[in-house]
């Protein structure tokens, strides 16, 4: 029984290994390829961003932190635009309100509205309690490169997208 214990632990460690690295592949695919609507009702997928890096901030009017970062994500996106950076916002709610915030806080940068299988979406990156704010970075082929939750710290934002651009 040891003998094939040692036989099969190699196998064990490099299948496991496989999955880590399978897993945020398929995070990755499943949030660029997942359609979302637009503020005009129009279909659009985060692929449409690909060769650019992207931050992509969850979020909702009802909540408060994501109110407060919405003007930082719009001065760094103005920042980042000719370097190859966006800034896409997922709603939790619907185009009307989330039309009305973007209006009110001078936000431009693209804002998508989220469906139900969006929370779903957000546990799948890592954000398993569904909090909001929250915040994915994807790199220039689409691959998530930065998970943040709760109210984003400019540093911490700069830090994961700079390097990239």
């Amino acid at each position: 029984m040891v003998g094939k214990t040692k036989r099969l632990l190699p196998l064990a460690i490099l299948l496991s290994s496989l999955l880590a690295v399978a897993a945020p592949a398929a995070q990755a695919s499943a949030l660029t390829a997942t359609p979302f609507a637009t503020l005009a009702g129009k279909t659009q997928t985060l692929a449409d961003y690909r060769g650019r890096v992207v931050v992509v901030n969850f979020w909702a009017s009802w909540c408060a932190p994501c109110r407060e970062e919405m003007p930082l994500l719009e001065r760094l996106r103005n920042r980042w635009q000719a370097k190859g950076g966006e800034v896409v916002g997922i709603a939790l709610e619907d185009a009307r309100s989330a039309a009305a915030m973007a209006r009110s806080l001078g936000v431009r940068y693209p804002i998508l509205v989220g469906n139900a299988d969006t929370l779903a979406l957000m546990r799948s990156l890592g954000n398993q309690a569904g909090g909001l704010p929250f915040t994915v970075v994807l790199d220039r082929e689409g691959r998530v490169v930065a998970r943040l939750t709760g109210k984003l710290s400019e540093q911490n934002l700069r830090d994961a997208v700079e390097p990239r651009l």
